[in-house]
């Protein structure tokens, strides 16, 4: 996985089946997932137009092609689960909306598909948010907040 400087749009049209669009973070922050060439060309092409990457360390090539073989498995694991309706409302980094009520079938979605955090963001800041927290071991997604918020 690789953090581009760069849009959603500009990131497009460099996707193939080897790798895939994992997070849309901020208004130029996008993270790219998948085959280790894949991901290292489009890496080499933003640095080459100066714009900043960097290497994210991970365990797995999440929200790519590579998940795949292992959705299925999660899927059944996650159909074990029990699911309420949450008691306040969360906003979905998967579709960057309201969330609707949570299925095994959503959580397969989130492994394998783009994380729309900035539009997640949009969503909150158009719900009349105004402070984020960031929960982890750095201010990464943080900053992308404010600058996506413009809060």
């Amino acid at each position: 996985m690789v953090a581009v400087q760069a849009t959603e749009d500009e990131v497009t049209p460099l996707l193939t089946g080897a790798v895939s669009l994992a997070a849309v973070n901020g208004p130029d922050s996008v993270v790219v997932s998948g085959e280790e060439a894949a991901a290292s060309e489009i890496e080499r092409h933003f640095a080459a137009l100066g714009r900043r990457t960097r290497r994210l360390t991970v365990s797995h090539a999440f929200h790519s092609p590579l998940m795949d073989p292992m959705l299925a498995e999660f899927g059944a694991a996650a159909a074990k689960l029990t699911y309420r309706e949450p008691v306040i409302p969360v906003v979905s980094t998967l579709t960057g909306a309201l969330a609707e009520p949570f299925t095994p079938d959503y959580w397969v979605r989130h492994v394998r598909e783009t994380v729309r955090f900035a539009d997640a963001v949009r969503t909150l800041a158009g719900q009349g948010a105004s402070t984020f927290l960031e929960v982890g071991p750095d201010g990464v997604l943080a900053a992308m907040a404010a600058e996506t918020a413009d809060v």
